[in-house]
């Protein structure tokens, strides 16, 4: 006969187990959620041509026109299959990764990560949707592990790779709403709100329109006591083309770039296996 303590106690982990099984459910459901709204958000009227990008300036029309095959429909979204790797802490050893994440640049982004640290598979969420954002990370799946930072500095650094990964989205980087300025011959920064608050990124291009470089200020606590504004972005090492749409298929960057305290050895690395554009 079963012990009653041992009994209450496999109950207790029974139920701790189920406990956190349901929370994922909850997780997956909301992300779910959030996703198809996304991806059912409103268009820009029209569809791409010279004459949707009249006024801007050369360096930003330049890059648009690679981006963007004449007659494509400006969808708000895109969804991304990716692989990739990047050192959770400068101390940490590389980790590989999959992903998926659906973005839309001018309301939100989901992104799920699937890895493994010291062997333990780990999930990774990264979000930003109506003002919320943050980072949640699970050991098995199941078991939530702390993530320092107050949800409002959470949302602001989420909101930050939102706007600097519009990159995978050019299509929602035309029309209302997106201010485009010159920097130089190479390069156009564009300044895009989301709930209210401008994002500015600066992208540099070649003599072909084809993307080099983005880099923005991003909200992050990266090697310093405290948040605050940090130079982030990354380099565009490959393209290809979508549906009309030809967006990096392989980045290389993180916090710091551009700057002598970034360091390639640590740096993280994501390749875009596939990317459809608005929704399905």
């Amino acid at each position: 006969m079963r012990h009653p303590v041992l009994w209450t106690l496999t109950a207790a982990a029974a139920l701790g187990v189920a406990g956190l099984g349901t929370r994922r459910v909850r997780s997956d459901r909301r992300a779910a959620h959030i996703e198809a709204d996304l991806l059912a958000g409103p268009s820009a009227p029209g569809v791409f041509s010279s004459d949707t990008i009249v006024g801007l300036p050369e360096p930003a029309q330049r890059y648009l026109r690679h981006a963007i095959a004449p007659g494509t429909p400006l969808v708000p979204a895109v969804r991304l299959e990716m692989t990739g790797t990047m050192t959770p802490t400068p101390d940490a050893a590389r980790v590989a990764l999959r992903a998926v994440e659906v973005l839309a640049p001018r309301r939100g982004f989901v992104w799920t990560a699937e890895a493994r640290m010291v062997r333990v598979p780990v999930r990774v969420r990264d979000h930003y949707f109506e003002g919320e954002g943050g980072v949640h990370v699970a050991l098995l799946g199941l078991v939530p592990l702390p993530f320092s930072g107050a949800p409002e500095d959470l949302a602001r650094s989420a909101r930050g790779r939102l706007v600097g990964e519009a990159v995978w989205c050019p299509t929602a980087l035309v029309g209302p709403g997106v201010l485009w300025e010159a920097v130089d011959a190479d390069r156009a920064r564009f300044t895009l709100a989301v709930d209210g608050v401008p994002i500015c990124v600066t992208i540099r291009v070649g003599p072909d329109g084809a993307l080099r470089e983005v880099t923005l200020d991003r909200w992050g606590d990266v090697g310093v006591a405290g948040f605050r504004p940090i130079p982030y972005g990354f380099a565009v090492e490959a393209e290809a083309t979508f549906g009309g749409v030809t967006i990096p298929t392989r980045i290389r960057g993180g916090w710091w770039f551009g700057t002598d305290r970034f360091d390639p050895a640590t740096a993280a690395t994501f390749t875009v296996a596939s990317a459809r554009f608005g929704a399905p």
